[in-house]
Formats: C-alpha cells, structure tokens, sequence
C-alpha cells in the first residue's frame, strides 16, 4: 500500500516493490454490516470501525505499532490484517498476518518467517487465507489455511511483482496484480496458480482488484486517464469506469449486498484521503463522505453482517515454519503503514 502525495507517477514508483501490499477485497453476500479501515488519525497506522450512516468510529488496535489492510472473515466475525511492530514499517520483512475477532479481541498471529508477509484475503468458506509474500525471494500471491499452517506459493514461475490477492466469493477465482508483462495489469487464475487470465490488457497501470458480491465483475484502480480512478470489468473484458474526479479514488470495496461501493478519496481535501461510499454504478450520483480526520482514512472492507453476534476465540494453532530466502527489498518500508508523513 501506498504513497508519497497524490502525484500518480510518484505512486506508481512507489508500489512495485516489496512490502507494498495493497488491499484486495473480496464482498460476501449478505446484509451490510460494519466497515472495517485504516487510519492515521491518531499517528500510527490503526484499524477502525464505521457505520452507514456514520457515526462516531470505534478503534480496534492499540499501541505504536503498524495496523494495516483489515480483511472481514465470510462469515464477518472476524478480521485478518497486517501488522509490523515499526510505526512506520521499517522493516518490511517484520510484517507479518494476524487475525482478531470483530471486537479487536482474540488476536493470532498467522505467520512467522523472514519476508513480508501482508493484504491477506480470506476464500469464502472461511477456511483459508491468500495473501502476499516476500519469503520466496520475490513478491508472489501464497495461500494458506486459516490458521496459518499448509503456505503454498501460487504464482513461483513469474519472476516479477505478483500480489494483492482477492478470492471471488464462489471460491472458484482469486484476482490479483502482476507486473510480469513489463506494468501492472489485473490476472485471474485458479485458486491452484492454474488458467491465468489477465483482463485489463492496458499499457497503463492497473491494480487492486476487489470482487463484487455475485462474483461477476472485478473493480480496480488505474492511472489509465492520467489520473488514479477506479472501474470495473469481468473475464469478456467488459469495462466500466466508476469514478471521475481530480483528486485521488482508490481502495474499492463492495457492500454485502451489492448497491454500494466504499472507497478512500481526497476529493473535496486535497491531500488528505478520507473514507466514502458511492452508488455502485459509479460517483454520478453523488458521493457520500464517511469519515474526516486530519489523518489518511483508507483501505476500506465491508463486513457481511453475522447472523448471530456471538464472538468466540481464533483457533490457537501455531503457524508452520517454512524454508524461505531473503528478499533483497524486505529492508524497505512497509507501504501500508506510511502515512501522512511521507
């Protein structure tokens, strides 16, 4: 995750190297509940809660530490995220999966070996979790179950970046960016690394796929217009775009039930991102603002609310070792946690 200012070519520099995870999001069906994003209001990058309509936000995480990229489980009681105990990610190798319930209790940490670890995605059984990785030696999407034993690289023969990973909600397909054919461009394949499909085909940049609720279209973010927009398409290359405006619209992310599309702008606060929602045909109906901090508000997720509000502990198993290389980028910064300050 990004950024030095709203400057799109500084960004796009900025996240093709490790421990540049983005979030990739992925909308399980079902009533809309909480929004789960990060922050940093208060310093340190820090996990969030907020409604529709607003109200007044609830923290989850504490402490001068790195929160970052909230994923809600399928069943929405619980958040996988990203953590690095550096306030500012540094190092990028330090970062590592955790998850926690819905009330920031419970938290297990997933992963455990030399690279970053980070922007992970749950599959919509609930039973694994895709993510991305540095401990090959090279960026590439892993998945792994749930309690993070059993990691198996999905994507070791490409040779460049492969990341922010987001599992469709039939279970069938995980999204991801790829910068193998020389930029960065929105892949499909199996959830076994097999039948790769890239769907955007543009010499522009394209990134952060997030799939909406029925699984039939794929929105993402891109420079294509000379400005960071996002839009959406599917595997017949059908392309929409959803936002227009001058400033920054990244991190989308579909509500539960399909009308709505939560995203991070600037739009009307040059410089300063904050958390909205549009219709999810596209901004031409108005934009609604959520949050407003003088802190970046960003990498929305929308909770699919739960059926019952029960909240029980993770499971407790120990995340496997696995042998793993040195990434030569794992000394950079982690993306995801630099904030206003850069």
């Amino acid at each position: 995750m990004r950024w030095l200012r709203v400057c799109s070519v500084i960004l796009v520099v900025s996240t093709l190297g490790a421990g540049a995870a983005r979030p990739a999001r992925t909308a399980f069906p079902g009533k809309n509940g909480l929004i789960a994003f990060q922050s940093f209001r208060n310093g340190s990058s820090q996990i969030y809660l907020e409604t529709v309509p607003p109200s007044p936000v609830r923290r989850l995480t504490r402490g001068k530490h790195c929160y970052a990229l909230p994923a809600w489980s399928p069943d929405g009681r619980r958040i996988a995220y990203e953590y690095n105990p550096s306030p500012t990610g540094l190092h990028s190798n330090d970062s590592d999966i955790y998850v926690m319930n819905a009330n920031g209790s419970f938290t297990q940490r997933l992963t455990r070996v030399l690279g970053f670890d980070g922007d992970p995605t749950w599959s919509p059984d609930g039973k694994e979790i895709a993510f991305e990785s540095t401990r090959s030696g090279n960026s590439d999407v892993w998945v792994m179950k749930a309690d993070g034993t059993n990691p198996t690289d999905l994507t070791p023969r490409s040779p460049e970046f492969d990341g922010d990973p987001a599992w469709s909600p039939g279970g069938n397909r995980i999204a991801f960016t790829s910068a193998r054919d020389g930029n960065r461009e929105i892949y499909l394949m199996n959830p076994d690394g097999s039948g790769l499909l890239n769907i955007t085909n543009s010499p522009a940049d394209d990134f952060d796929p997030t799939w909406s609720p029925n699984g039939q279209l794929v929105a993402f973010v891109s420079n294509r217009d000379g400005n960071l927009e996002i839009y959406e398409t599917n595997d017949r290359f059908l392309l929409k775009r959803l936002t227009s405006d001058r400033g920054l619209d990244a991190f989308p992310a579909w509500s539960p039930d399909g009308k709505w599309i939560a995203f991070s702008t600037d739009r009307g606060d040059a410089g300063n991102r904050d958390v909205a929602y549009m219709n999810s045909n596209g901004d031409g109906n108005g934009v609604t603002e959520l949050t407003q901090a003088p802190g970046w508000d960003q990498a929305p997720d929308w909770q699919r609310k739960p059926v019952s509000p029960a909240v029980g502990p993770a499971p407790a198993h120990a995340p496997a070792n696995r042998p793993h290389k040195r990434s030569p980028t794992d000394l950079n910064q982690a993306v995801a946690c630099m904030g206003n300050s850069r």
